[in-house]
């Protein structure tokens, strides 16, 4: 049985190498994130938080508390930047996006408190305004405006993926260009965490809003397994029991602060593209 375990262990090793091997060698994507193991520690980050008004106060108070609780452990780490943003707001373009939180981490406890935590306190789901401005999710705006602000660093963004502008004067297009100039700097990287759509009693219908999350989703792939940018997908549990775990386990990985969250999250991100390239 001791031998039997042995070589089927010795086995799956050869596997496993033959097939980090053969993507290295046939997926760029796979390629960039080995060439990547060695790169500096993070230490710019950018959170995204879309408060449109189809993402749940829950999951955002969820993604609220695991934020701060992850930041905290940089006070005093005068290396370490940050901003944070919500998007989704009421009126188009810019005016839907609100900059919370953007400068060094603070000194202190007492400074982190006022300058980062109330201040990621006062997020909250868009409602309807009185002044008849348009309830949207600028995604692609979004994007459009911060990669060329963050070259290099490391961009989180929690949303679920539906860009919407169709009610403003100017409606954006996928940024394809701005995603490729800025994963042309290897050291950055983009991380979508995402919840399932808000759906409804209609099956058509459903599979038709499903069907535009996909789509933004395969777009991003196809870039990646080309080796033009550095992109990760990670879907939020439905389970409500489940969820605020998850969102603090992707937040460890994509605001990594010990030395072992380092090494754990560079080896995480190498066994998630090649995943990503087995199923095509």
């Amino acid at each position: 049985m001791k031998s039997n375990f042995f070589y089927g262990l010795v086995g799956l090793l050869i596997l496993m190498t033959g097939v980090s091997v053969f993507f290295y060698f046939t997926n760029e994507g796979v390629a960039t994130e080995f060439r990547q193991i060695r790169q500096p520690n993070p230490n710019r980050f950018y959170v995204g938080i879309d408060v449109s008004a189809t993402i749940e106060q829950e999951t955002l108070d969820d993604l609220k508390s695991n934020i701060t609780s992850r930041l905290r452990h940089f006070i005093g780490d005068k290396a370490v930047s940050y901003s944070i943003s919500s998007f989704g707001n009421p009126g188009c373009a810019e005016l839907s996006v609100k900059q919370i939180v953007s400068d060094r981490s603070p000194a202190d406890e007492s400074e982190f408190s006022w300058e980062v935590e109330k201040k990621i306190e006062t997020v909250k789901a868009a409602e309807a305004p009185k002044s008849g401005k348009p309830l949207t999710t600028p995604l692609y705006y979004l994007l459009e405006k911060i990669l060329p602000e963050n070259t290099g660093g490391r961009i989180i963004i929690f949303s679920d993926l539906m860009n919407d502008d169709s009610e403003c004067p100017k409606q954006y297009i996928f940024p394809e260009d701005a995603i490729v100039k800025f994963g042309a700097n290897k050291n950055g990287q983009l991380v979508f965490v995402y919840p399932t759509p808000v759906l409804t009693s209609t099956p058509e219908f459903n599979e038709r809003i499903m069907k535009r999350q996909q789509d933004f989703i395969e777009k991003m792939q196809e870039l990646l397994m080309a080796g033009n940018v550095r992109a990760f997908f990670y879907h939020i549990p439905d389970d409500p029991e489940k969820r605020s775990a998850f969102i603090k386990s992707q937040l460890e990985n994509s605001i990594p602060v010990t030395t072992f969250e380092i090494v754990w999250e560079r080896t995480y991100k190498v066994i998630d593209t090649i995943v990503s390239a087995v199923r095509g």
